[in-house]
């Protein structure tokens, strides 16, 4: 279960320190070469999402995938929500919470046995 909250932490925290590096990103060609400007925040997002995906590849091999998927799924696309609201400064809909809400009562419906 440890393995399943760091996966969730970093694919989360992955795909949010991406998107802020994001505005510093660019590539262009000079002189008929290749120039790279990939951010320390982007570099660092896509060290944790690649993380983040060796750690699911563990995680699946050893739980029942009709369980694991859905509930990691679900929680890390909150956590991305809010992260977006905290970190990116992004506005949601109440749509938006309404979706919220539904994911975490069915993960909760998901885990009550």
């Amino acid at each position: 279960m440890i393995l399943f909250f760091i996966y969730v932490i970093l694919s989360s925290s992955g795909i949010i320190l991406f998107k802020l590096g994001s505005a510093d990103l660019s590539v262009k060609m000079v002189n008929s070469q290749l120039n790279m400007n990939f951010p320390t925040l982007s570099l660092l997002g896509l060290l944790c999402y690649l993380l983040s995906f060796v750690l699911w590849m563990i995680i699946i091999s050893k739980a029942d995938v009709s369980f694991i998927v859905p509930l990691g799924l679900g929680i890390t696309n909150v956590l991305i929500l809010v992260g977006s609201v905290v970190f990116l400064k992004e506005s949601i809909s109440t749509n938006a919470m309404i979706g919220i809400a539904l994911i975490l009562a069915g993960t909760l419906l998901m885990n009550y046995k």
